[in-house]
């Protein structure tokens, strides 16, 4: 009962029903904790709405003991932020690498169209049309490979290591599960 209302819970709020409920400002102390407790208060409540409590009833549906079980916001914070930047990679790589091939396509048809070339704001040497846009396709390509080495950064989470690190409010072998079912959910293999 409580996984069932913790799920629905959550389904609202990625589909945008609840975002109402999120009054924090951007700009806080700490880790994130107000913001990973202001959700975790959100789901709890609307838990045991939806399974026919009431708000506030939490010994059905606990903020911190069943919503944050396993974890603290040292850990769940930092990785949302790093699920949220590599989910958004991958999508930022796919557009550049449209752009990229776009930029090719140009390169080959404004081949044969001559331009004087700039450089510090001034002209400087003839070019072709079709080289500069080679030329930008490369410069983003390069790009692609530096946000391929952040990925790497990205992987590494600590989702179930609590508070200090120790998981010691984990279950046993929670941070192994926890991070095997992210990869699993994310296509993105993390650590």
């Amino acid at each position: 009962e409580v996984l069932d209302g913790i799920e629905k819970a959550c389904k609202e709020i990625i589909d945008g029903k609840l975002h109402d409920e999120f009054r924090l400002d951007v700009f806080q102390g700490g880790a994130g904790t107000s913001t990973n407790m202001n959700a975790n208060e959100v789901i709890a409540n609307r838990a045991l709405e939806l399974t026919g409590h009431k708000k506030g009833e939490y010994s059905h549906c606990d903020p911190h003991d069943h919503v944050n079980c396993s974890q603290s916001t040292n850990d769940a914070y930092p990785t949302a932020l790093h699920v949220g930047m590599a989910l958004g990679n991958v999508q930022l790589v796919a557009a550049m690498k449209e752009l990229i091939a776009g930029f090719r396509a140009k390169g080959k048809e404004f081949a044969s169209i001559l331009k004087m070339g700039r450089t510090q704001l001034q002209d400087a040497v003839p070019m072709s049309m079709g080289a500069e846009f080679r030329g930008w396709g490369t410069t983003i390509g390069e790009e692609v490979h530096r946000i391929a080495d952040v990925r790497h950064i990205l992987q590494g989470i600590n989702l179930g290591a609590t508070a200090i690190g120790t998981t010691v409010t984990a279950a046993p072998g929670y941070p192994e599960r926890a991070v095997k079912h992210l990869s699993d959910i994310t296509g993105i293999q993390f650590t």
